[in-house]
């Protein structure tokens, strides 16, 4: 069954860490509406902060991934959105004979909940009011396929975004939406798996060992931690290992991803060294992964447990050792 999922766009109204088309954060009282695959509309609510063009109205839609635990909330959890795309129109409440889009009636919608089931037609009517179709969707790619690459596709165009110094590393995705435009498949997927209770683990660790350095550290909506420890500098990418299976695709993806944001970013970080994170160590049998690393001058980390722990020559060399 669709839903209707309400998405603030202000940080000052937002009360969960969502990162918009890339993942929805929500409490326990909608754990049983938010379903693994389900289609879902998007819905502006009226923000305290600032009036859009787009509030109260239906703006995108798209398809939800599986749900995982908020790593801080035990009583919240985050819903992957894994393709999205936003309506060629925008979408009004209420349809041109004075009903309700979502009740099909003039029943007002309950618009308190985040959470709204919807009916198929209902669902229909919005998207063909929008002139879209769900079938459009198929077309797209998944961030769930992107994750599965070996090594992102870095010909796909992505948005420069500035820098902003953290003191801690921010919940969920630590997403600052721009305004400007959606996020791309490949910028969705990164958020993702930043939200993730290991990630957030390996950056928290990192970022401890830099502060208690002296150091100061910088993130944005693209890299997932940019520190300096006195004339040292380093651009910093984790990366989840639930399966050791994935180890050599994951350290590929890596790669690619650090080798785009050193490119994107140059003016920035010029000079900085590049360093891939891991929450688990790999196994003995893949010890390989370090030489092949420092011959792409990256240093090879693994952070676990409030400890960090080089991997290679490279990172026997980084100020956060």
């Amino acid at each position: 069954m669709p839903v209707i999922l309400t998405q603030h766009f202000s940080a000052s109204d937002r009360p969960y860490e969502d990162a918009e088309y890339s993942l929805y954060h929500y409490p326990r009282v909608y754990f049983t509406r938010v379903r693994p695959y389900d289609r879902f509309i998007y819905y502006r609510p009226l923000g305290k902060s600032q009036a859009r063009a787009d509030s109260k109205h239906y703006f995108g839609h798209g398809i939800l991934g599986e749900a995982f635990e908020d790593p801080i909330r035990s009583d919240h959890r985050f819903v992957n959105i894994i393709k999205g795309e936003q309506f060629r129109e925008l979408v009004p409440i209420i349809d041109r004979l004075g009903r309700y889009f979502e009740t099909e009636s003039d029943k007002l919608p309950q618009f308190q909940a985040a959470v709204r089931d919807i009916s198929e037609t209902a669902y229909y009517k919005i998207l063909a009011a929008a002139d879209m179709t769900s079938e459009g969707l198929s077309f797209l790619p998944s961030t769930e396929g992107i994750a599965a690459l070996p090594f992102p596709d870095l010909s796909i165009y992505a948005p420069h975004d500035a820098f902003r110094e953290i003191q801690k590393i921010p919940p969920g995705a630590g997403y600052v939406p721009s305004g400007k435009t959606i996020l791309n498949v490949y910028e969705s997927a990164a958020l993702q798996e930043r939200a993730r209770r290991d990630h957030q683990d390996v950056l928290q660790t990192i970022q401890g060992e830099v502060i208690r350095r002296g150091g100061v550290t910088w993130y944005n909506n693209n890299v997932d931690l940019y520190a300096r420890v006195g004339e040292e500098r380093m651009l910093i990418e984790a990366k989840s290992l639930g399966d050791f299976r994935n180890a050599v695709d994951r350290v590929r993806y890596g790669i690619g991803q650090l080798a785009d944001y050193s490119y994107r970013y140059r003016n920035e970080i010029e000079g900085a060294r590049k360093v891939l994170a891991f929450g688990h160590r790999p196994p003995r049998e893949l010890e390989w992964l370090g030489n092949v690393l420092d011959q792409e001058r990256t240093a090879f980390v693994h952070a676990s447990d409030g400890t960090l722990e080089p991997l290679n020559e490279s990172a026997r060399g980084l100020p956060i050792f």
